[in-house]
């Protein structure tokens, strides 16, 4: 008995780590066939500008939930920047300056979602849930639910559709936050602090860990991630909309658990993470190239992050043997 739930065990482990490589690969392959608009060039560059939001919000998510932690006002809050962003450039402030007063607005919600969660001893979903409807409310105050288009075509062709060496600004964007990220958990002492808080927080704290400073830091990174990810969004649709990220949240969130990553923290993975927001990407876009309706398609993710979380739960009860 006892062999046999090993063997479900370490099935469930294999399909695990399989998931985001075997999952995009299908995707591909079935969306190929079932759209004939997806396998060109002209979508995959699209894919890969439009995904570039995402994967911002998925890598800073990585670092969140490797501390046991969460963040639910991502897709708020981008929305609300790039409201902010859009009206910054309608008042006369050039686009770089809006650029920068943004990326400072979001460090500093960021580093105040890490305050009140660390500081006042409350969950990180009560707090970021509460910072979600007050970026939601102030958006839509601020527009009068109306988008606020954007007229700058520097900004616009800069963040969307420029090139670097041939390579799209955003992807570039993408590029340099996913090698900050890489070498941040691989290469410093700040990365193996993350996994110690993640994996046991009290050994963590016994043996010297700065602990609420590492946790309100990987907030403010948080928040700096969202920041780049509000000015992606905003060029790429050309104005600050208020509801302009509704899934945006829960496609990061489900990027990082595809990824492998642990809810109860101490497990993630930058390059999983990765994969699991390109399969989530090319989910997205093969869904809307299919015609599927916007309903169905959370009920895809939902399966899929489910999915994700029993085989992390039974993968772990192996190793907890």
């Amino acid at each position: 008995m006892a062999q046999e739930t090993a063997r479900t065990h370490g099935l469930a482990q294999w399909v695990r780590d399989l998931l985001p490589y075997a999952g995009l690969v299908l995707l591909i392959v079935y969306f190929s066939f079932a759209s004939d608009f997806f396998f060109n060039l002209r979508n995959f560059e699209r894919l890969a500008t439009d995904s570039a939001t995402l994967i911002l919000v998925a890598l800073g998510m990585t670092l969140v939930i490797l501390v046991a932690e969460i963040d639910l006002s991502v897709g708020a809050v981008v929305a609300l920047l790039s409201v902010v962003v859009a009206q910054a450039m309608a008042a006369g402030i050039p686009w770089h300056l809006s650029v920068l007063l943004i990326l400072c607005l979001s460090v500093l919600i960021g580093a105040f979602n890490g305050v009140i969660t660390v500081i006042g001893q409350i969950p990180s979903f009560i707090v970021t849930l509460g910072t979600m409807a007050i970026a939601t409310g102030a958006a839509f105050v601020f527009t009068g639910s109306i988008s606020v288009p954007i007229a700058d075509d520097t900004f616009l062709d800069l963040f969307y559709s420029d090139t670097v060496w041939g390579i799209p600004v955003p992807l570039l964007i993408v590029i340099i936050a996913f090698a900050g990220s890489l070498l941040q958990l691989q290469r410093t002492a700040f990365g193996r602090e993350l996994f110690a808080i993640g994996t046991n927080i009290e050994a963590a704290r016994l043996s010297g860990v700065a602990v609420k400073r590492n946790k309100i830091a990987v907030f403010a990174i948080m928040g700096f991630l969202v920041g780049w990810a509000s000015v992606l969004s905003a060029s790429r649709l050309g104005s600050g909309a208020p509801g302009s990220s509704p899934a945006l949240t829960l496609d990061a969130i489900a990027a990082v658990i595809i990824g492998g990553a642990s809810l109860f923290g101490g497990k993630a993975s930058i390059l999983r993470a990765l994969l699991g927001a390109l399969l989530i990407a090319v989910l997205n876009n093969g869904m809307v190239l299919l015609n599927i309706n916007v309903d169905s398609q959370y009920i895809v993710k939902g399966l899929i992050i489910l999915l994700a979380v029993v085989l992390e739960r039974i993968a772990a009860r192996e190793v907890a043997r």
